[in-house]
């Protein structure tokens, strides 16, 4: 799929060489500035990549090789957010000072973002509605319409579709939640409180972290956005859940680089896909799943 007037994709569906009902996205590893919106930024690089999840692309790329098919977006999340709700656009952006007012929005954080994670303003002057949804349209729908065609191409064969979506949070979310809770997380997963995924799927990836001495909360600080949101169906046959991933684990925060915990952090990674996928291939699931 590619960006309205870009050359490059706006995201990649990766299939695994032999898939499973698990599913990886990325949707905030792009970076990715469609040429019509460049003109219209005012914010430096460093504040649209503030936005991004640095990385997470690369640490699950090694999961297609045990089962996982992979959808990375490679849109900035600066152009649009597709781990919004579409229709959380931000009245402070657009032109006609139309959307919602949510805790989001004000944040700056809406469906097409006003403000970097760094709290700089992202654009010059307010946005035409028309821009926004012509953004939604190029990006956000195809993204999602090629996540519900997989999953629902996993559930037809196997029965259930799992989706993992990755994530990372600034080593500063993670100190204050320790401050708050006594536990500073390496990794956070998001269930939206038991809701989106059966318990077992949760339970086995906190205990293969844990077991590679990771620190391991639920749902504090994330709980699960927009897409884990969609998919919380386990009645159905479709498990969502998020993961957060402590960037002080594997990134030196202010240049983006990479440092020596990445590729210990791959390692992690590769073991809770493998288990993940021997768990969703050993255990059958209940016929009315399928239906």
């Amino acid at each position: 799929m590619k960006a309205a007037d870009d050359t490059g994709p706006a995201f990649e569906l990766l299939a695994a060489a032999e898939p499973s009902p698990l599913i990886y996205a990325v949707p905030h590893a792009g970076r990715t500035v469609p040429a019509s919106a460049r003109a219209r930024l005012q914010a430096t690089e460093a504040t649209v990549r503030s936005l991004e999840d640095p990385l997470v692309d690369d640490l699950v790329a090694g999961a297609g090789a045990w089962g996982a098919s992979r959808l990375i977006n490679r849109t900035a999340r600066a152009f649009v957010d597709v781990n919004r709700d579409p229709g959380e656009r931000d009245p402070r952006l657009s032109s006609d000072e139309r959307g919602r007012d949510t805790p989001r929005t004000r944040a700056g954080l809406g469906v097409v973002p006003r403000l970097g994670g760094d709290g700089r303003v992202l654009y010059r002057g307010r946005l035409d509605p028309e821009e926004i949804e012509a953004r939604i349209a190029a990006v956000h729908v195809p993204y999602h319409a090629a996540l519900a065609e997989l999953m629902q191409a996993m559930r037809a064969r196997f029965g259930r579709a799992v989706l993992i979506d990755w994530h990372s949070m600034p080593s500063a979310a993670a100190e204050a939640e320790g401050r708050r809770g006594g536990l500073s997380p390496d990794i956070v997963l998001g269930d939206r409180f038991g809701r989106s995924a059966d318990p077992d799927i949760p339970a086995l990836i906190r205990q293969v972290f844990e077991a590679r001495g990771r620190r391991v909360l639920m749902n504090r600080p994330f709980a699960g956005g927009h897409t884990t949101q969609v998919w919380a169906r386990p009645e159905d046959g479709f498990h969502a859940l998020q993961v957060e991933i402590n960037r002080g684990l594997y990134l030196d925060e202010a240049t983006l680089s990479p440092t020596s915990g990445l590729a210990t952090l791959k390692a992690d990674i590769e073991v809770v896909s493998r288990a993940l996928v021997a768990a969703l291939r050993s255990k059958k699931a209940a016929p009315e799943s399928a239906a």
